[in-house]
């Protein structure tokens, strides 16, 4: 699977399944909610009754709460 596949099915299968995360940003801040969408620049969070949206530059990683199948 290409990488850009792969990113995109990864973050539609968080989306879809309205599974939690954590995304930890490059400068070390933690921000835990749930995706609501995503496009080529940036992912949209939310988290606490507030939306996010953060640059895909700026995220280092997306850790779910529970596994998601990649096949």
């Amino acid at each position: 699977m290409e990488k850009a596949k792969l990113q995109e099915y990864f973050l539609n299968q968080l989306r879809t399944s309205k599974t939690p995360v954590t995304v930890f940003t490059t400068n070390g801040f933690q921000i835990r909610g749930i995706i609501t969408s995503f496009d080529s620049y940036t992912v949209a969070l939310q988290s606490e009754n507030k939306q996010n949206i953060l640059y895909k530059s700026a995220i280092s990683t997306i850790v779910p709460l529970k596994p998601v199948t990649l096949s």
